[in-house]
């Protein structure tokens, strides 16, 4: 799948504006430059400051998306590039679809309010974003619910996220952006699609994000793997590509600056980890040096869908991205795949992935120590809310211990069991809410455990 040649035509005209004073959010940009534009949340005494790019203007030889540069928190540098450049999708053998390395950086419409001048911004009201994975989701087929394109900031309180809706060819990809007063990241992406070509057969998309930490700033990093289940720890020293093996093992990476303690967690979500690796996705996650030619892998347009660190060099004719590089004192740059299979016969199926970030606080004796939970958990607001049909909650406990999630309506009544399950120290857990079987209300989402207890509402609208 290629997009046609007129697509690379600029828009025309360049506009420079301010959203108003009275934003939670204080954006500026400047539509088709980049950056984009400059984002800062709060308004008043940020906790986030980050550069952001649409996807038109994204790097890479076919774009990455939505991308998020020069990212800081509290004062603390967090990313220096955070984006998708690789995209790819698999169809099963037989079905006449083969496999495509996809294009990033076509813009699809979606619906949006509180579009800015310029049309390449919007300052929405929490929850009203909608693009087709929404509407898909809602029992749609298919289709555009609006003609905005570009990135949209809804600010919910304590969660700022960013939205873009991108196309190639039938396929809709969804990218969001949460960030959260406590430091989180969630990057969401979205597999979904607009026409039934090709889509109805069975396939399996793959998103690889290349996180550019650069933690406080300076140099050396550390990546840790750490398995929960088997009690070990693993500290990287050359490049190397890893998977997470067995699910159910809970497997995750901690990158830190050595010298601050500084750093963040990334956690497979319960999504990531439904499709195991094979050939054509190579791998889970994948730890590099930090070399400014290498944005992707270099089979872009060398007609080769699946992605390949390790053999194909990159553009400028330099060894692979991953080549056995020693890690010690360097710059490291942290890719991580997000994927989704797609069973045949429903073709507007919408796929949700994406892994969490969460800030691990700087600790001189022990760099992998959790962050402190003063009330034993952590049971985030649910997104969207309002919703329909579904909502995802995300929670965390201090101590692992069996916890169980369970939905009540407005007059008490228990209408659904969400989660059963031993749930393991500081690590969150993403569950997802279905309303489709449920009429319009207000429910209350209710965490039990052995030793904390705790509720967050959620709305459905239909």
């Amino acid at each position: 799948m290629r997009k046609p040649n007129f697509f690379l035509i600029a828009a025309l005209g360049l506009i420079f504006t301010s959203l108003p004073a009275t934003a939670q959010v204080d954006v500026t940009y400047t539509c088709n430059a980049t950056p984009t534009g400059h984002a800062e949340w709060p308004a008043t005494n940020p906790l986030w400051t980050f550069d952001f790019v649409n996807a038109p203007e994204s790097s890479g030889s076919e774009g990455s998306g939505l991308e998020i540069r020069n990212a800081y928190y509290d004062g603390h540098l967090v990313f220096a590039t955070a984006h998708v450049p690789v995209l790819n999708v698999e169809y099963d053998p037989g079905v006449g679809c083969s496999c495509y390395r996809d294009w990033f950086d076509q813009e699809a419409g979606y619906a949006a309010d509180g579009i800015q001048a310029g049309s390449c911004i919007a300052l929405s009201t929490p929850g009203t974003v909608k693009t087709t994975c929404d509407t898909n989701m809602a029992g749609g087929e298919g289709g555009d619910p609006g003609s905005f394109t570009g990135t949209a900031f809804e600010d919910f309180g304590d969660e700022l996220v960013l939205t873009s809706n991108q196309q190639a060819g039938w396929y809709r990809y969804r990218m969001k952006w949460h960030f959260y007063a406590d430091g989180r990241v969630w990057p969401e992406f979205s597999f979904s699609a607009a026409s039934a070509t090709c889509t109805s057969a069975t396939h399996r998309h793959h998103a690889y994000w290349r996180f550019d930490f650069d933690l406080d700033g300076s140099e050396p990093d550390e990546v840790r793997e750490i398995n929960p289940t088997a009690g070990t720890e693993t500290v990287f020293t050359t490049e190397a590509q890893r998977t997470w093996g067995n699910p159910a093992d809970g497997i995750f990476w901690d990158v830190r600056d050595t010298s601050t303690g500084f750093g963040y967690q990334i956690v497979p979500s319960v999504e990531d980890r439904l499709l195991a690796i094979d050939d054509f996705s190579k791998f889970d996650a994948a730890i590099a040096v930090y070399d400014p030619t290498e944005i992707e892998d270099g089979a872009t347009n060398l007609g080769q869908c699946e992605i390949n660190l390790d053999s194909i060099p990159t553009y400028d004719g330099e060894d692979p991205v991953i080549n056995n590089e020693s890690l010690t004192g360097e710059d490291i740059v942290f890719w991580y795949r997000s994927s989704a299979n797609h069973e045949g016969g429903n073709p507007w199926e919408c796929d949700i992935v994406g892994p969490t970030l969460s800030l691990l606080s700087p600790v001189a004796n022990d760099p992998s120590a959790p962050e402190a939970l003063p009330d034993g958990y952590l049971i985030e607001r649910a997104y969207p809310n309002p919703f329909n049909p579904s909502t995802t909650v995300r929670f965390k406990v201090a101590e692992a211990q069996n916890i169980s999630l369970t939905l009540f309506d407005a007059l008490g009544r228990q209408v659904a069991d969400l989660y059963n399950g031993y749930v393991e120290a500081n690590r969150f857990e993403t569950v997802r809410v279905d309303g489709s079987e449920l009429p319009s209300g207000t429910y209350t989402v209710r965490m039990e455990g052995e030793a904390v207890q705790g509720t967050t509402r959620i709305v459905l609208i239909k």
